[in-house]
């Protein structure tokens, strides 16, 4: 009787010891990255797309012409932009405006325009911020001033 009793409480800390392990394994795991990145796209994670000059001239009141130079690097898979928004510095939307623009090959640069009428106006030479979003959910920005 003695004997059975010994085999399973050493049963029963080989469990434990195991289901630890496992554990720690999966909680290494998780922290690593390597289960959360399965949630996410890869062509997401590659896009390295830049703008390289934007610019901000108010047409009318309120209403704004905003041009964005985007270029695409070599090393970056084809995308388009669907999304401007134009913000203040502090990240207070003027505001945002759905995008039909040409995909841009990699290598490739463009000019996208796009208007934008804005919930609040802002004085020329206001800083704000240029943000484009691309078709994978992306966002690139770049800092200007109204003129």
């Amino acid at each position: 009787m003695r004997s059975r009793r010994s085999i399973s409480d050493i049963v029963a800390v080989v469990l434990l010891i195991v289901i630890a392990i496992a554990a720690a394994v999966i909680i290494y795991m998780w922290l690593s990255g390597l289960i959360g990145s399965v949630h996410t796209s890869t062509s997401a994670t590659q896009v390295k797309l830049e703008i390289t000059g934007a610019s901000v001239t108010e047409t009318t009141s309120g209403t704004y012409s905003v041009q964005a130079t985007v270029y695409n690097p070599p090393d970056s898979p084809s995308t388009s932009i669907t999304l401007g928004e134009l913000e203040f510095t502090n990240g207070t939307m003027l505001c945002s405006t759905p995008i039909s623009a040409p995909t841009i090959p990699p290598s490739g640069s463009t000019t996208i325009p796009f208007p934008c009428k804005a919930t609040a106006t802002a004085k020329p030479g206001t800083p704000v911020e240029v943000v484009l979003v691309t078709t994978q959910g992306v966002q690139v920005s770049f800092t200007t001033s109204i003129s």
